[in-house]
Order: C-alpha cells, then sequence, then structure tokens
C-alpha cells in the first residue's frame, strides 16, 4: 500500500503542525493499481477560479503545482500549506517512466485544511486511465468493514433505469425516480437517493419515521427531468407515474432541497401540461426552459408536443411560451450555447407520430420565443436521429452522436458537428462527419476536462448493452475517435445516467443490460478514469 503524507506548517496559528495521509485504494475486486509504477507524480490544484492553483491560471504563470517522487521509497511528502484553499484538489498519478503518460490516477475530491482541525488519513480511489472501475467505499464511520467493497445504488437488489443523475453544489449526486422491474412488472419509483464521491457510498433518503422518502408525486417519476437552480435546490418536472395502476403523464413539478434533504410542499406546482420525454435547460436568467415531450395515456404515446413552457423559481410559477417550435418533438435534445452565441438553446431532432427528424429549431434567450425560419439546407443533421446524444463542447460547437433514424429502429454510428458561429444567422452542421466503432442508441456523451468527450454505453441493434466506450478527440481543427479497448464498461447499459463530477471523473448509474424480461435494472454504478488536462 502506498502512502502519500501531506506535512502541514499550518502558519493560520498552528505551531505543531498537521499530517495529512493519502492512502491509494484499489477498485473493489480489482487488481493492483500500482503494480507497474516506477515513478508517482502529484499535483495541487483548484475548483476556484479565483485560486492561483486554478487551471485556467496557467496562462498567468500560475496554475496547479506538481513534483514527482520514486515509488521505490513507498512516501511521496509536499508541504500541506498548498492545501490551505477553498477547494484544493490532490491528483496522484503512477508511472512506468518519466517519458509515458501516466498508467493509473487517483483524484481526491475539493478539500479545506485549516487551523480548526485537520484530515488525518483520507482513502482516494486508484484507476486506470481511460477506464472504468466500480464505485466503491472510501469511507463509512457506521461500518468499517465495508471499506474497500464495492458501492452500490442504494434502492436495494434491483436498480434504476429513466432516472436522473444531478451534480449538486456541493459535489455530491442527486438519483431521483426511475424504474424497478422484475420481469415483466415494473415500478415506478418515488424514492430519491444520493451518491456521495468523498465517502463513495450510495444512500437511500429516508424520512422523519425511518422509510424511504418519497418524492410529492407519490406516482413516482420516470423519464421526468431535474435541474438545479441557482439556489442549488433541484427542480423535478414531468414525467411518467403511475397513476389508479396505470402508466399516464404527470403535470406537477416540485422542488427537492438539498440542504434539509426533503421536498417541501410549499414548491409543489404545475407547468401547464403533461408532457415525459422532454427537454429542461436552464437559463443564464435562472429560469428553466422546458421544451417539447410527449403524453402518455395508459402506457402508450397518445401525442407529442411543439409548445415550451418556461419555469421562474422566484414566484415558482410557470409561463407558455409565446410561439412554438417548427416541429413537436420528444426524445430530442436541447444544448445551450456558448456566451459567444448568446447562450441560445439549440433544440436537436427527436421524433413525433410522423417519424424521426433532422431539423433543429433556436430558443432566443434575449427575446424569450423561437426564432423563424431556422430550418434550411445548412441547419439539417446529415441523418434523421432520435434516442440520441448531443453535448456543448469547449469550442462552442455541439457534438451530435448515435441514435437511431427510424422508429424503435437500429442504431446509427454517425457522428456530427453544430459549429452556431459558422453560417449567419443560425450556423451549420459541418460537411464533414465521423463514425463510431459501435452504433448505439439510449447512451451518454459527456465533456471532459481535456475538451474531449466520453461516449458510453448504449443500446445495440439487437438490443444488448454496449460495454466499449468511446473518446471523441477534439483537435484545434479536427476530431477523431478513439476506441477505449483496455478496460470496458462493466456491466454494460443503456438508459443510464451519466454525471461529471467536480474532480473531472464521470459517474455513471443505473441503466439495463438488455431488454430481455429476465434481466434487472443496474445496481453497481461506476466511475469513468480520464486521462490529466494539464
Amino acid at each position: 500500500m502506498f502512502f502519500v503524507c501531506l506535512t502541514a506548517s499550518l502558519a493560520l496559528g498552528c505551531s505543531s503542525g498537521v499530517e495529512v495521509t493519502l492512502n491509494l485504494m484499489n477498485p473493489c475486486g480489482a487488481e493492483d493499481m500500482l503494480k507497474d509504477c516506477s515513478f508517482i507524480q502529484m499535483s495541487v490544484s483548484s475548483l476556484d477560479p479565483s485560486d492561483p492553483l486554478h487551471p485556467d491560471k496557467i496562462v498567468d504563470q500560475q496554475g496547479p503545482i506538481g513534483w514527482s517522487c520514486d515509488f521505490a521509497q513507498g512516501k511521496c511528502s509536499l508541504n500541506g500549506d498548498l492545501l490551505l484553499g477553498v477547494a484544493r484538489v490532490v491528483d496522484v498519478r503512477c508511472l512506468a517512466d518519466m517519458a509515458t503518460p501516466p498508467l493509473t490516477r487517483a483524484t481526491s475530491q475539493a478539500m479545506l485544511l485549516d487551523k480548526s482541525g485537520e484530515l488525518g488519513t483520507m482513502n482516494l480511489l486508484m484507476g486506470n486511465i481511460n477506464g472504468f472501475i466500480p464505485t466503491t467505499v472510501l469511507e463509512d464511520n457506521a461500518s468499517p468493514a465495508s471499506v474497500g467493497t464495492c458501492s452500490v445504488m442504494g434502492q436495494g437488489s434491483v436498480g434504476r433505469y429513466g432516472h436522473t443523475s444531478t451534480l449538486l453544489a456541493d459535489g455530491r449526486v442527486l438519483i431521483t425516480g426511475g424504474i424497478r422491474k422484475y420481469g415483466q412488472v415494473e415500478e415506478i419509483l418515488a424514492t430519491v437517493e444520493i451518491f456521495d464521491p468523498q465517502t463513495g457510498q450510495h444512500r437511500l433518503l429516508t424520512a422523519a419515521d425511518g422509510s424511504p422518502l418519497k418524492m410529492r408525486a407519490m406516482s413516482g417519476r420516470a423519464f421526468h427531468t431535474a435541474t438545479v437552480l441557482r439556489t442549488g435546490k433541484v427542480l423535478l418536472a414531468g414525467g411518467i407515474g403511475l397513476l389508479a395502476g396505470k402508466k399516464d403523464t404527470l403535470i406537477s413539478t416540485e422542488i427537492f432541497d438539498p440542504d434539509t434533504e426533503t421536498f417541501p410542499e410549499q414548491w409543489v406546482n404545475q407547468m401547464g401540461s403533461h408532457r415525459a420525454y422532454h427537454t429542461a435547460t436552464a437559463l443564464v436568467s435562472g429560469e428553466v426552459l422546458i421544451s417539447g415531450g410527449a403524453s402518455v395515456s395508459n402506457g402508450t404515446i397518445s401525442a407529442y408536443h411543439d409548445t415550451a413552457v418556461i419555469y421562474n423559481p422566484d414566484t415558482n410559477t410557470w409561463q407558455a411560451v409565446a410561439n412554438t417550435m417548427s416541429t413537436a418533438r420528444a426524445f430530442h435534445q436541447a444544448v445551450q450555447l456558448s456566451n459567444a452565441d448568446n447562450n441560445n438553446i439549440v433544440i436537436i431532432g427527436g421524433e413525433n407520430g410522423a417519424g424521426t427528424h433532422n431539423t433543429i429549431d433556436l430558443f432566443d434567450v434575449t427575446n424569450r420565443e423561437f426564432y423563424a425560419g431556422v430550418d434550411s439546407e445548412d441547419t439539417r443533421m446529415h441523418v434523421n436521429r432520435s434516442h440520441f446524444s448531443a453535448v456543448l463542447m469547449a469550442n462552442g460547437n455541439v457534438l451530435v452522436s448515435g441514435g437511431t433514424s427510424v422508429l424503435d429502429g437500429e442504431p446509427t454510428s454517425l457522428v456530427e458537428i453544430f459549429e452556431p458561429g459558422s453560417k449567419a444567422p443560425f450556423g451549420a452542421f459541418r460537411v464533414e462527419t465521423l463514425s463510431l466503432a459501435v452504433a448505439r442508441k439510449d447512451h451518454s456523451s459527456t465533456l471532459l476536462d481535456t475538451g474531449n468527450v466520453l461516449i458510453a454505453g448504449g443500446q445495440t441493434a439487437t438490443h444488448l448493452a454496449v460495454g466499449v466506450g468511446e473518446l471523441v478527440l477534439v483537435g484545434a481543427q479536427n476530431y477523431s475517435v478513439l476506441e477505449l479497448t483496455d478496460d470496458f464498461l462493466d456491466p454494460p447499459r443503456f438508459l443510464h445516467t451519466a454525471v461529471r463530477l467536480r474532480n473531472g471523473w464521470v459517474y455513471l448509474a443505473g441503466g439495463l443490460p438488455s431488454l430481455a424480461p429476465d434481466d434487472l435494472p443496474i445496481t453497481q454504478s461506476v466511475l469513468f478514469v480520464p486521462r490529466p488536462a494539464w
């Protein structure tokens, strides 16, 4: 076992100093992550943009501080004063030699070390770079023997899909609703759990009487949205619930308060129309735009929506957008563009009763309405898409991947790029396209700190889950795809969630391994270990 000792002189008034030990742990059931180490590389950075150790400060000749140690020494020490910041992060990397990239990596969550206390020993999870590892218990004061074991979702022996995962302001992940199934029997969940990357634990939230905490929508919610507000609270909107024994869409909305871990009754409201499979986007004003979606009656889609509504958290009220999208859409994507593009919202693809679509709509955040006349040859995708994924990249472009071009059809491997500023007035899709190694739908795409995009999971043409991850590598003027063949997503999954944590790692939770009736939703969450950005 390798220890990293941080000895702090603590000039803030503690003359005796504080020793902090970082214990590098293997993921549960994994091989020794340090077996090929000859050198240990360490760095300290900050998540606070005003901190001199923030990565953006590199241009100012500041930024993260790093150094290396000989692994044979068994210990690597540094001055713990480097941790005296609001949100300092320690990154530990294993190298076979100093001339090649690191093999494995452990990254702390944001920490605060000050004169009022000491961190003592902190367990950090080590993982193969560009690999997937199971979430592992790192800290459990109530049951110390569980440290080092696999950490699974708190719902029990059966996981969930069609749920939401939302990063909270304190770095924890809120998981709400979804579907739990046993063979042909499905239960729509009203329960809530939290994953804490600091401890590695999943915790099913409980009410004062010890029973599982339930949403205000006792019907449960699946295929709903959960959006963080400026206050740190989380807005839950719509979805499918079990009403009078039937699956129907919900009109209700509610708020989760992370400080009290409750759903206060005074925040329950209605958004004007029943919808699921919609999108929710936080606007720069602090409001939330809900667009599109579908209505479900007795388990079957009965209508698709071309409308949108806006939530005002200051007044807990909803207002309809004055005009509509160019077509009704569900299973689409909505992406907020960068400051250079006025933070407008591009709404892409999706499906309705007429089939899948390759068109976009653009929401004008200044005038609070959809632009007219957006559709053109330039603004259409190369293929129609539904059940796909889209993400804003650091360069301001939008990466669109996978999905299906036919209702309930086979997935596509095609990747394309929307460039908002390439052609006036509404942008255009690049003529050049890419292809994933594995065609997939119902997958996730996550922007990494390196500027690359992780493509994970998804469903194949035979309705099995994809275990192969892929990276879309973003260059100055070009894009390429790297298949990750050394470490697979285990278990494979689709209809899961993916969240980039504050330390840059990606947390993937829940999902289905296949559409086979006897296959249960997945309980084991995983983490993706990205290559360091600096």
